[in-house]
């Protein structure tokens, strides 16, 4: 069984190519930048000091061999050569991802396929494959036992320009470690092209959707790689739908969260997908183009627990002016924006259709708020205004990503009536 893709694991492997007839023993190690590949060459003092002088073309992609079968690397550059006047010398080359697969000499530079899993998805989903149920006495009088069903769903198409689709995925060891039996799940967003597209192309559609979780869920939703595909590196010809995924590691592909601040059970989204109209998230998928600024921008303030809150209220300033932005783009295509500051966060509220009392206050308005915030904004922003107060600057910034969320869910179709719900409920981020 091949060794499976992940941070700490070391490959001593052989290259498959770079120079012609080239089989050299080399050191892949697997860590939170990407690959570290080191590399022994029998070259003298001066050969090996060129290679710190940009002398060497280096291959790309990187093709290994070991024990666990083929690795292709991808996307890479050189760190430094250290050098021995005794004719050794040590070349270190960094690649961004690594794929299970290289036999057939493919880059993976383009993919018809690629699978990644974000926290909190499933409950968002409402697709969990495990069922349990209790097995009562007769005439209901205790419990006799308990009935745990693992089976896969339906797969979910959420639709988009790369036929986005939510898959489930369980796992089982049929061998209790210390007397406790598990069953591990997952629930997958797979995006498929029929014709190879750029793996920056498949990876916008995944980040757009990590983008999604932390928005409705108002914290940071961790998303991670899992495999890609591509139908000329199948194991054998297809003869149906089936293909064979190859494992991928790429440590950059979404945003990473510290491990004290993940997803939890107790967390709860600010809607589900099942209150939200389905043809408008696939056109919110399609429209890349328009809301992938702002919702990166947002969410970009969620994952960095130390930012003053001067930054905070920066970003999320600039991402509401992007959105306000690309809502009034979206609603005249072709002519130019040229809208002031408090114009563009009008346009968000005009889209919702209200004004959330947890964005205006209670007895607040739209206008007094547009106007407030911009004057906090320009506060951090501009040394000539006095600098906006601390408490106000992260109540401003709050409010402010809150108008986003609440964007989101209009531009999903949910109701005015549950988004208020909920956010007066008090248990969904922000």
């Amino acid at each position: 069984m091949a060794t499976k893709l992940e941070p700490g694991v070391v490959r001593i492997a052989h290259t498959r190519s770079g120079a012609e007839g080239s089989d050299e023993v080399v050191v892949a190690e697997l860590d939170t930048k990407g690959v570290l590949v080191s590399w022994p060459r029998a070259l003298g003092f001066v050969d090996a000091f060129r290679l710190n002088s940009g002398g060497r073309k280096i291959p790309e992609p990187l093709i290994l061999r070991d024990g666990d079968g083929w690795l292709t690397l991808v996307e890479g550059c050189t760190v430094g050569a250290s050098a021995s006047s005794l004719g050794h010398s040590l070349e270190r080359l960094r690649y961004s991802r690594a794929i299970h697969a290289g036999a057939n000499g493919v880059d993976y530079v383009g993919v018809n396929g690629m699978t990644s899993e974000i926290d909190g998805l499933a409950k968002w989903a409402k697709l969990v494959p495990v069922t349990t149920r209790l097995m009562l006495g007769e005439e209901g009088k205790g419990i006799e036992g308990v009935s745990v069903v693992a089976k896969n769903l339906d797969s979910l198409p959420l639709g988009g320009p790369l036929d986005l689709q939510l898959e489930t995925s369980f796992s089982h060891n049929p061998t209790p470690k210390g007397g406790v039996f598990t069953i591990s799940t997952a629930l997958l967003v797979r995006t498929r092209s029929p014709e190879l597209e750029s793996w920056q192309t498949h990876q916008q559609m995944h980040r757009m959707m990590q983008d999604l979780m932390c928005l409705v869920y108002g914290k940071p939703c961790g998303s991670r790689l899992v495999s890609v595909m591509r139908e000329d590196d199948q194991e054998l010809p297809p003869k149906d739908e089936r293909r064979y995924w190859r494992d991928a590691y790429q440590p950059t592909f979404g945003r990473t969260i510290d491990p004290d601040r993940q997803l939890t059970d107790d967390d709860n989204p600010l809607f589900f997908l099942d209150e939200a109209n389905a043809d408008l998230v696939a056109e919110w998928l399609s429209e890349y183009s328009y809301w992938s600024r702002p919702t990166w921008i947002a969410m970009s303030a969620l994952f960095h627990r130390t930012l003053p809150v001067e930054s905070r209220l920066l970003q999320v300033a600039v991402a509401l002016e992007a959105l306000g932005y690309a809502i009034a783009e979206k609603a005249n295509p072709g002519k130019k924006v040229s809208e002031t500051y408090e114009a563009l966060l009008k346009n968000i509220f005009d889209f919702l259709g209200y004004e959330p009392d947890a964005v205006v206050g209670e007895g607040g308005s739209r206008d007094s708020w547009c106007k407030a915030f911009n004057q906090a904004y320009k506060g951090v922003k501009h040394a000539d205004n006095d600098l906006t107060d601390g408490r106000e600057a992260w109540t401003r910034a709050r409010e402010g990503l809150i108008l986003i969320r609440c964007w989101l869910a209009a531009a999903f179709g949910v109701s005015e009536k549950l988004v208020t719900q909920r956010l007066h409920e008090g248990r969904v981020g922000a």
